[in-house]
């Protein structure tokens, strides 16, 4: 026996269906994020093609880790590394897992001359406060250029609006980060 919908409930069912279809996937845990609206579930992330280059190579080099690999909206790559792996409480000095993904950094921006990279450091709570967040960015941003990035690439230290050290890298050549 077949049953037949009413043409009214098929068409609904249709719309439905092409609804669906247009709307973005739901995000995978630990997947990048990729920029919201019609074109950036069209086109995907709005990261210029050195910086994309290197949000894909970095998610590959550390999946599997707490590590957060990401385009934002605004076309910058956002690397934020959880500070339990960056640094000891109340210490300013890059831990191991934090310098394997910097090491990973550095190899990705050595030459990408466009490049400008923000370092964000964390604090611990309501232990030390901005001096702390400010020193643990310096370090973050000395051991990249002990890694061989011109300190001219760096547009800024501050404190972590988040858990862990955040880095934001824009592409200068863009119009996008010419804006900011």
């Amino acid at each position: 026996m077949s049953v037949r919908l009413p043409a009214l409930a098929t068409a609904a069912l249709c719309a439905a269906l092409l609804a669906a279809c247009g709307s973005a996937p739901p995000a995978k845990p630990g997947a990048p994020s990729e920029s919201p609206g019609v074109l950036g579930r069209i086109f995907g992330p709005s990261l210029a093609p050195p910086l994309e280059a290197q949000r894909k190579r970095l998610a590959d080099a550390l999946r599997g880790t707490p590590v957060t690999v990401e385009g934002t909206e605004d076309g910058r790559l956002r690397v934020e590394v959880p500070l339990k792996y960056a640094f000891d409480p109340g210490r300013s000095v890059v831990k191991p897992p934090l310098a394997a993904v910097l090491n990973e950094v550095a190899a990705g921006l050595k030459p990408h001359a466009q490049a400008e990279v923000r370092v964000s450091g964390p604090a611990d709570g309501a232990k030390g406060g901005a001096m702390l967040a400010q020193d643990r960015a310096a370090s973050t941003r000395d051991y990249l250029v002990a890694r061989g990035v011109p300190p001219t690439r760096f547009g800024g230290l501050g404190r972590a609006s988040g858990e862990g050290v955040e880095l934001l890298i824009a592409d200068r050549g863009t119009p996008s980060a010419a804006a900011r």
